[in-house]
Protein backbone atom coordinates (compact mmCIF):
# COMPACT_ATOMS: atom_id res chain seq x y z
CA UNK A 1 0.00 0.00 0.00
CA UNK A 2 1.13 3.59 -0.38
CA UNK A 3 0.46 6.75 1.56
CA UNK A 4 1.36 10.44 1.43
CA UNK A 5 3.14 12.29 4.20
CA UNK A 6 4.23 15.87 4.72
CA UNK A 7 7.51 16.54 3.02
CA UNK A 8 7.34 13.78 0.42
CA UNK A 9 6.10 10.36 -0.53
CA UNK A 10 6.76 7.03 1.11
CA UNK A 11 5.77 3.49 0.48
CA UNK A 12 4.66 1.78 3.66
CA UNK A 13 6.23 -1.65 3.36
CA UNK A 14 4.61 -4.19 5.64
CA UNK A 15 6.67 -7.02 7.06
CA UNK A 16 4.05 -9.66 7.44
CA UNK A 17 0.85 -8.40 8.99
CA UNK A 18 2.26 -6.87 12.17
CA UNK A 19 1.28 -3.17 12.44
CA UNK A 20 3.81 -0.41 13.00
CA UNK A 21 4.42 0.15 16.71
CA UNK A 22 4.57 3.74 17.94
CA UNK A 23 6.06 5.18 21.11
CA UNK A 24 5.59 8.38 23.09
CA UNK A 25 8.94 9.67 24.35
CA UNK A 26 10.54 12.33 26.51
CA UNK A 27 12.82 14.96 24.98
CA UNK A 28 15.67 13.17 23.16
CA UNK A 29 18.12 15.93 24.15
CA UNK A 30 17.51 16.54 27.86
CA UNK A 31 15.07 13.79 28.86
CA UNK A 32 12.42 16.21 30.08
CA UNK A 33 8.88 14.84 30.02
CA UNK A 34 7.18 18.23 29.86
CA UNK A 35 6.43 19.41 26.34
CA UNK A 36 3.95 21.58 24.50
CA UNK A 37 1.72 19.46 22.25
CA UNK A 38 1.53 20.11 19.42
CA UNK A 39 3.71 22.75 17.81
CA UNK A 40 2.14 21.78 14.51
CA UNK A 41 -0.20 18.86 14.05
CA UNK A 42 1.04 16.67 11.22
CA UNK A 43 -1.34 16.99 8.28
CA UNK A 44 -0.48 13.49 7.10
CA UNK A 45 -2.30 10.43 5.89
CA UNK A 46 -0.80 7.83 8.20
CA UNK A 47 -3.97 6.04 9.17
CA UNK A 48 -2.65 2.91 7.49
CA UNK A 49 0.34 2.99 9.84
CA UNK A 50 -1.90 3.27 12.88
CA UNK A 51 -0.98 6.73 14.14
CA UNK A 52 -0.81 10.45 13.33
CA UNK A 53 2.44 11.97 14.65
CA UNK A 54 2.80 15.64 15.50
CA UNK A 55 5.56 18.03 16.54
CA UNK A 56 6.04 18.87 20.21
CA UNK A 57 8.44 21.30 21.87
CA UNK A 58 10.35 20.54 25.07
CA UNK A 59 9.53 22.94 27.88
CA UNK A 60 13.09 22.72 29.22
CA UNK A 61 15.50 22.96 26.27
CA UNK A 62 13.00 24.02 23.55
CA UNK A 63 13.97 21.19 21.19
CA UNK A 64 11.18 20.17 18.82
CA UNK A 65 10.66 16.48 18.09
CA UNK A 66 8.18 14.04 16.55
CA UNK A 67 5.86 12.51 19.13
CA UNK A 68 4.65 9.81 18.95
CA UNK A 69 7.14 8.15 16.61
CA UNK A 70 7.78 4.66 15.17
CA UNK A 71 9.99 2.48 17.35
CA UNK A 72 13.50 1.63 16.15
CA UNK A 73 12.44 -1.80 14.95
CA UNK A 74 9.68 -0.39 12.75
CA UNK A 75 11.15 2.85 11.34
CA UNK A 76 12.43 0.89 8.35
CA UNK A 77 8.82 0.57 7.13
CA UNK A 78 9.06 4.19 5.98
CA UNK A 79 12.27 3.80 3.94
CA UNK A 80 11.48 2.19 0.57
CA UNK A 81 14.31 0.71 -1.55
CA UNK A 82 14.18 3.75 -3.85
CA UNK A 83 14.57 6.22 -0.95
CA UNK A 84 16.33 9.29 -2.39
CA UNK A 85 19.50 9.32 -0.27
CA UNK A 86 20.14 5.68 -1.18
CA UNK A 87 19.60 6.17 -4.91
CA UNK A 88 22.80 6.21 -6.95
CA UNK A 89 21.17 7.65 -10.08
CA UNK A 90 21.68 11.23 -8.91
CA UNK A 91 25.30 10.78 -7.79
CA UNK A 92 27.66 13.66 -8.39
CA UNK A 93 29.98 11.63 -10.66
CA UNK A 94 27.24 10.54 -13.04
CA UNK A 95 26.21 14.04 -14.05
CA UNK A 96 27.41 15.59 -17.28
CA UNK A 97 28.93 18.66 -15.64
CA UNK A 98 30.52 16.75 -12.75
CA UNK A 99 33.97 16.61 -14.35
CA UNK A 100 34.24 20.41 -14.61
CA UNK A 101 32.75 20.87 -11.17
CA UNK A 102 35.23 18.42 -9.70
CA UNK A 103 38.18 20.21 -11.29
CA UNK A 104 37.01 23.63 -10.17
CA UNK A 105 36.26 22.32 -6.69
CA UNK A 106 39.82 21.02 -6.48
CA UNK A 107 41.12 24.53 -7.19
CA UNK A 108 38.74 26.03 -4.61
CA UNK A 109 39.95 23.60 -1.95
CA UNK A 110 43.61 24.22 -2.76
CA UNK A 111 43.22 27.99 -2.84
CA UNK A 112 41.03 28.50 0.24
CA UNK A 113 40.98 25.30 2.33
CA UNK A 114 44.67 24.28 2.36
CA UNK A 115 44.30 21.09 0.29
CA UNK A 116 47.47 19.70 -1.30
CA UNK A 117 49.53 20.26 -3.28
CA UNK A 118 50.70 23.44 -1.61
CA UNK A 119 51.64 26.19 -2.05
CA UNK A 120 48.81 27.22 -4.35
CA UNK A 121 49.97 29.50 -7.18
CA UNK A 122 48.25 32.44 -8.80
CA UNK A 123 46.62 30.26 -11.47
CA UNK A 124 45.09 28.07 -8.75
CA UNK A 125 43.87 31.13 -6.86
CA UNK A 126 42.18 32.53 -9.99
CA UNK A 127 40.60 29.15 -10.81
CA UNK A 128 39.47 28.87 -7.19
CA UNK A 129 37.75 32.25 -7.40
CA UNK A 130 36.04 31.11 -10.60
CA UNK A 131 34.95 27.92 -8.87
CA UNK A 132 33.41 29.83 -5.99
CA UNK A 133 31.34 31.80 -8.49
CA UNK A 134 30.45 28.91 -10.81
CA UNK A 135 29.61 26.31 -8.16
CA UNK A 136 26.44 27.84 -6.77
CA UNK A 137 24.88 24.82 -5.11
CA UNK A 138 24.82 25.69 -1.41
CA UNK A 139 24.53 22.03 -0.50
CA UNK A 140 27.64 21.25 -2.53
CA UNK A 141 29.57 24.19 -1.08
CA UNK A 142 28.70 23.03 2.43
CA UNK A 143 31.06 20.10 1.89
CA UNK A 144 34.10 22.38 1.59
CA UNK A 145 35.79 21.56 4.88
CA UNK A 146 39.30 22.39 6.03
CA UNK A 147 42.00 19.88 5.10
CA UNK A 148 43.66 18.20 8.07
CA UNK A 149 46.76 16.57 6.68
CA UNK A 150 45.52 13.41 4.93
CA UNK A 151 43.18 12.88 7.85
CA UNK A 152 40.58 10.19 8.45
CA UNK A 153 36.94 11.05 7.80
CA UNK A 154 33.74 9.20 8.74
CA UNK A 155 30.52 10.07 6.92
CA UNK A 156 27.59 9.18 9.18
CA UNK A 157 24.54 8.24 7.12
CA UNK A 158 26.64 8.11 3.95
CA UNK A 159 23.81 6.87 1.70
CA UNK A 160 24.96 6.23 -1.87
CA UNK A 161 28.46 7.45 -1.04
CA UNK A 162 28.77 10.57 -3.22
CA UNK A 163 30.42 12.65 -0.49
CA UNK A 164 32.79 9.79 0.39
CA UNK A 165 34.01 9.69 -3.22
CA UNK A 166 34.48 13.44 -3.33
CA UNK A 167 36.57 13.50 -0.16
CA UNK A 168 38.60 10.44 -1.17
CA UNK A 169 39.43 12.17 -4.46
CA UNK A 170 40.65 15.17 -2.46
CA UNK A 171 43.04 13.15 -0.30
CA UNK A 172 41.06 12.04 2.76
CA UNK A 173 41.10 8.51 4.14
CA UNK A 174 37.35 7.87 4.25
CA UNK A 175 34.91 5.42 5.79
CA UNK A 176 31.12 5.41 5.74
CA UNK A 177 28.34 4.36 8.08
CA UNK A 178 24.73 3.68 7.05
CA UNK A 179 21.79 1.73 8.46
CA UNK A 180 21.04 0.11 5.10
CA UNK A 181 23.06 -3.07 4.64
CA UNK A 182 22.16 -3.22 0.94
CA UNK A 183 23.41 0.32 0.32
CA UNK A 184 26.59 -0.30 2.31
CA UNK A 185 27.38 -3.43 0.28
CA UNK A 186 26.73 -1.63 -3.00
CA UNK A 187 28.92 1.37 -2.15
CA UNK A 188 31.73 -0.86 -0.91
CA UNK A 189 31.53 -3.05 -4.01
CA UNK A 190 31.52 -0.10 -6.41
CA UNK A 191 34.15 2.07 -4.73
CA UNK A 192 36.23 -0.11 -2.43
CA UNK A 193 35.48 2.31 0.41
CA UNK A 194 34.72 0.61 3.71
CA UNK A 195 31.14 1.21 4.77
CA UNK A 196 29.92 -0.01 8.16
CA UNK A 197 26.31 -1.01 8.78
CA UNK A 198 24.38 0.49 11.67
CA UNK A 199 24.47 3.68 13.73
CA UNK A 200 26.52 5.18 16.53
CA UNK A 201 27.85 3.87 18.80
CA UNK A 202 29.34 1.12 16.64
CA UNK A 203 31.55 -1.71 17.85
CA UNK A 204 33.84 -1.75 14.80
CA UNK A 205 34.86 1.91 15.15
CA UNK A 206 37.74 2.65 17.51
CA UNK A 207 37.97 5.54 19.93
CA UNK A 208 40.03 8.46 18.67
CA UNK A 209 40.33 7.11 15.13
CA UNK A 210 38.95 10.05 13.08
CA UNK A 211 39.90 13.65 12.42
CA UNK A 212 36.49 14.60 11.02
CA UNK A 213 32.95 13.23 11.19
CA UNK A 214 30.27 14.53 8.84
CA UNK A 215 26.51 14.21 9.25
CA UNK A 216 24.71 15.41 6.13
CA UNK A 217 20.97 15.51 6.83
CA UNK A 218 21.18 12.39 8.96
CA UNK A 219 21.06 13.46 12.62
CA UNK A 220 17.35 14.28 12.33
CA UNK A 221 16.65 10.63 11.45
CA UNK A 222 18.06 8.99 14.59
CA UNK A 223 16.10 8.04 17.70
CA UNK A 224 18.84 9.11 20.14
CA UNK A 225 20.67 12.16 18.74
CA UNK A 226 22.40 12.90 22.03
CA UNK A 227 23.88 9.41 22.22
CA UNK A 228 25.00 9.63 18.59
CA UNK A 229 26.84 12.91 19.20
CA UNK A 230 28.44 11.61 22.40
CA UNK A 231 29.69 8.57 20.49
CA UNK A 232 30.96 10.80 17.66
CA UNK A 233 32.97 12.79 20.19
CA UNK A 234 34.63 9.61 21.44
CA UNK A 235 35.57 8.62 17.89
CA UNK A 236 37.26 11.97 17.19
CA UNK A 237 40.86 12.69 18.04
CA UNK A 238 41.47 15.73 20.32
CA UNK A 239 40.71 18.83 18.29
CA UNK A 240 38.78 16.80 15.71
CA UNK A 241 35.92 18.36 13.77
CA UNK A 242 32.27 17.45 13.41
CA UNK A 243 30.18 18.93 10.58
CA UNK A 244 26.38 18.70 10.95
CA UNK A 245 23.79 19.77 8.37
CA UNK A 246 20.11 19.48 9.34
CA UNK A 247 16.80 21.02 8.23
CA UNK A 248 16.08 24.33 9.92
CA UNK A 249 12.72 24.57 11.68
CA UNK A 250 13.10 28.37 11.80
CA UNK A 251 13.25 28.53 8.01
CA UNK A 252 11.09 30.75 5.84
CA UNK A 253 9.83 27.61 4.08
CA UNK A 254 8.47 26.05 7.26
CA UNK A 255 6.77 29.30 8.19
CA UNK A 256 4.96 29.65 4.87
CA UNK A 257 4.47 26.02 3.76
CA UNK A 258 3.76 24.65 7.24
CA UNK A 259 2.89 20.93 7.23
CA UNK A 260 3.61 20.82 3.48
CA UNK A 261 7.26 21.81 3.93
CA UNK A 262 9.37 19.28 2.04
CA UNK A 263 11.91 18.89 4.85
CA UNK A 264 9.33 18.08 7.52
CA UNK A 265 9.26 14.50 6.19
CA UNK A 266 7.29 12.81 8.95
CA UNK A 267 7.72 10.26 10.37
CA UNK A 268 11.26 9.75 9.06
CA UNK A 269 12.49 13.00 10.63
CA UNK A 270 12.38 12.48 14.37
CA UNK A 271 14.11 15.63 15.64
CA UNK A 272 13.55 19.12 14.22
CA UNK A 273 16.40 21.52 14.92
CA UNK A 274 16.88 25.27 14.92
CA UNK A 275 20.32 26.94 14.93
CA UNK A 276 20.00 27.45 18.69
CA UNK A 277 18.88 23.94 19.64
CA UNK A 278 21.49 22.27 17.42
CA UNK A 279 24.31 24.40 18.84
CA UNK A 280 23.06 23.74 22.38
CA UNK A 281 23.00 19.97 21.85
CA UNK A 282 26.53 20.01 20.43
CA UNK A 283 27.79 22.07 23.36
CA UNK A 284 26.23 19.78 25.95
CA UNK A 285 27.80 16.73 24.30
CA UNK A 286 31.35 18.11 24.47
CA UNK A 287 31.83 20.22 21.35
CA UNK A 288 32.84 23.84 20.83
CA UNK A 289 30.91 25.46 17.99
CA UNK A 290 33.28 27.21 15.56
CA UNK A 291 30.90 28.20 12.78
CA UNK A 292 27.18 28.21 12.00
CA UNK A 293 25.68 29.17 8.67
CA UNK A 294 22.51 28.90 6.62
CA UNK A 295 22.27 26.60 3.60
CA UNK A 296 19.40 26.94 1.11
CA UNK A 297 18.30 24.34 -1.44
CA UNK A 298 16.07 25.74 -4.15
CA UNK A 299 14.80 22.27 -5.05
CA UNK A 300 13.24 21.96 -1.60
CA UNK A 301 11.38 25.23 -2.13
CA UNK A 302 10.05 24.02 -5.49
CA UNK A 303 8.98 20.68 -4.04
CA UNK A 304 7.25 22.37 -1.10
CA UNK A 305 5.37 24.59 -3.56
CA UNK A 306 4.23 21.53 -5.51
CA UNK A 307 2.97 19.87 -2.36
CA UNK A 308 1.05 22.86 -1.05
CA UNK A 309 -0.49 23.35 -4.52
CA UNK A 310 -1.50 19.68 -4.70
CA UNK A 311 -3.16 20.03 -1.31
CA UNK A 312 -5.20 22.99 -2.57
CA UNK A 313 -3.86 25.42 0.05
CA UNK A 314 -2.35 28.90 -0.38
CA UNK A 315 -2.27 28.63 -4.16
CA UNK A 316 -0.24 31.83 -4.49
CA UNK A 317 2.76 29.86 -3.23
CA UNK A 318 2.66 27.71 -6.37
CA UNK A 319 4.71 30.42 -8.14
CA UNK A 320 7.71 29.10 -6.19
CA UNK A 321 7.68 26.09 -8.49
CA UNK A 322 9.37 28.34 -11.07
CA UNK A 323 13.10 27.64 -10.72
CA UNK A 324 14.45 31.20 -11.18
CA UNK A 325 12.12 32.44 -8.46
CA UNK A 326 12.99 29.52 -6.18
CA UNK A 327 16.70 30.28 -6.65
CA UNK A 328 16.12 33.94 -5.77
CA UNK A 329 14.10 33.01 -2.69
CA UNK A 330 16.78 30.51 -1.62
CA UNK A 331 19.55 33.13 -1.79
CA UNK A 332 17.33 35.64 0.06
CA UNK A 333 16.64 33.17 2.87
CA UNK A 334 20.38 32.55 3.28
CA UNK A 335 21.05 36.28 3.64
CA UNK A 336 18.19 36.67 6.13
CA UNK A 337 19.13 33.64 8.24
CA UNK A 338 15.96 31.72 7.33
CA UNK A 339 17.28 29.04 4.93
CA UNK A 340 16.02 25.48 4.79
CA UNK A 341 19.14 24.07 6.45
CA UNK A 342 21.54 25.01 9.21
CA UNK A 343 25.18 23.94 9.01
CA UNK A 344 27.30 23.80 12.16
CA UNK A 345 31.03 23.09 12.31
CA UNK A 346 32.22 22.21 15.82
CA UNK A 347 35.42 21.01 17.43
CA UNK A 348 35.88 18.34 20.09
CA UNK A 349 36.80 20.00 23.37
Amino acid sequence: MSSTISGGQFRLSRRGTRPVEWETVNCPACGCGDFIPPVWPAATDLAAAGCLPSLVRCQNCELTFTNPRPIVRDIGHFYPPEYGCHDVRGNWDTRRRARWRRRLEGHVLRAFFNYPPQPAGMATLLAGCLGRVWIRSSQHRAGWIEYQGAGSLLDFGCGAGSFLRRMQAHGWHVEGLDVSAAVARRVQRQTGIRVHVGSLPHGDLKTGSFDCITMWQSLEHVHQPRRVLESARELLRPGGTIVVLVPNLQSWSFRVFGPHWFALDLPRHLTHFTPVTLARLLQTTGFHVRRSQQVAIDGWIRQSARQVAAAGHRQWLSVCRWKPLALAVARWTERRGMADNVLVVAERE
